[in-house]
């Protein structure tokens, strides 16, 4: 397990529909080629599932609360969103997805940008902080398309002095295809929050390793298109100095 800091305040509800708000860079000044990255996350142990109106259940879907699946207010909705629940808790406990976001991170990262992913801070040159605020699967209405929802910070450090060397703010929000679950193609293609409350343990445990990856994806390329689009200036930089 990745050690954790202290998560910071939560960061604002609001309802985003568009991926990677604000970006401080100054990655021109290093190169992160063959030096040493280790990872710390700060990430909710499970994501939260909602399929149903936020308005009928009275959740609202971006207030980081942990693992809840909620259907609505019809007797049988509930019912269904019981069953539900208690499958998603039986998958929790045996994957661990906070960890696999953190190592996802981390590989993914160093495999684009030729580093060397490092065990411990101590043991870096640079550290990569995941701040996750909040990762669920939402559906607006139960009959509605399920979302992908990611909300956080991400920050690149020097592990000697601890000054930020880049940070970004992760906002993400998209539709849910069935191949996220390992389901057959079908019309549309597309998960539904009537679908989400039905699906069995063994499709959650696949959906939530996958929601792993593709939040550790959207983590990763955040970085790596900043630290590519950098390269000019460092070599800029470097040529001045010689």
């Amino acid at each position: 397990m990745f050690p954790r800091p202290r998560l910071l305040a939560a960061l604002a509800a609001v309802l985003l529909a568009a991926s990677g708000c604000g970006t401080s860079n100054r990655l021109d000044e290093v190169s992160l080629d063959g030096r040493r990255v280790a990872v710390t996350a700060a990430i909710p142990p499970a994501p939260r599932v909602q399929a149903g109106s936020p308005i009928e259940s009275g959740i609202d879907p971006y207030d980081p609360v942990g693992t809840a699946v909620r259907v609505g207010t019809s007797l049988d909705k509930r019912r269904q969103a019981r069953r539900a629940q208690a499958r998603l808790d039986s998958v929790v406990a045996t994957v661990d997805v906070a960890d696999r976001i953190a190592r996802q991170s981390l590989a993914r990262t160093a495999s684009l940008l030729r580093f060397a992913p490092a065990p411990t801070p101590e043991a870096s040159d640079f550290v990569l902080d995941l701040r996750i605020a909040d990762y669920a699967l939402v559906a607006d209405s139960y009959e509605g398309a399920v979302y992908f929802i990611l909300i956080g910070e991400v920050h690149l450090l020097n592990a000697r002095t601890g000054a930020s060397l880049w940070d970004a703010e992760l906002r993400e929000r998209e539709v849910v295809d069935r191949s996220l679950f390992g389901l057959p193609l079908a019309a549309g293609n597309v998960i539904t929050g009537r679908a989400l409350a039905s699906l069995s343990s063994r499709d959650m445990a696949t959906g939530l390793g996958r929601l792993a990856d593709l939040a550790a994806e959207r983590i990763t390329d955040r970085l790596a298109d900043d630290y590519v689009r950098s390269r000019d200036a460092y070599r800029e930089r470097a040529a001045e100095v010689e």
